[in-house]
């Protein structure tokens, strides 16, 4: 048996979490502390586009960004926990492993919400855009109309003139 193997066969059986199965659960409570507050910031984006609020949104949807790149960087840094994922959890006690459950739970809860939130007011906002879209096409229509009752326009001299006599 490798040294790598007996280590984890050691903490297996003495219930003593390896420090990389900790930050495990704790990489897992930051990205569902960061997609928290992605879900508020959905929430008010969502706001926002009910109200059509564009500058709000705006604003939003910068703070969005932001939280995404500290999201991207936490997957990052999860990254190598999946390819050994199974002995992670495995070498976890009872308790560090339901939290993890729980807080895997918890996470794909909140992405689905925050997803479902974000269809629906793209959706809104596709919806605002095509009557917009309609709005526009209308005053073309209404600029060609008046274009064509109105004829070319003749520049004439003054009708009227005031002459002395």
């Amino acid at each position: 048996m490798r040294a790598a193997e007996s280590v984890r066969e050691g903490s297996r059986m003495t219930g003593i979490e390896s420090n990389d199965s900790q930050n495990l659960v704790a990489l897992v409570d930051e990205q569902l502390k960061l997609y928290k507050q992605l879900d508020a910031l959905s929430m008010r984006q969502h706001e926002f586009v009910e109200s059509e609020d564009t500058d709000g949104l705006l604003k939003v949807l910068g703070q969005r960004q932001e939280l995404i790149k500290s999201i991207t960087d936490s997957a990052t840094r999860m990254a190598p926990y999946r390819a050994r994922w199974d002995d992670h959890v495995r070498e976890l006690k009872e308790p560090l492993r339901d939290r993890l459950r729980k807080g895997l739970d918890n996470l794909s809860a909140v992405m689905q919400a925050i997803a479902e939130r974000d269809e629906s007011d793209r959706v809104a906002m596709e919806t605002r855009r095509d009557a917009v879209k309609g709005q526009l096409g209308g005053v073309k229509r209404g600029t060609a109309a008046v274009s064509a009752y109105g004829g070319t326009a003749q520049t004439r001299g003054p009708r009227y003139q005031d002459r002395k006599a």
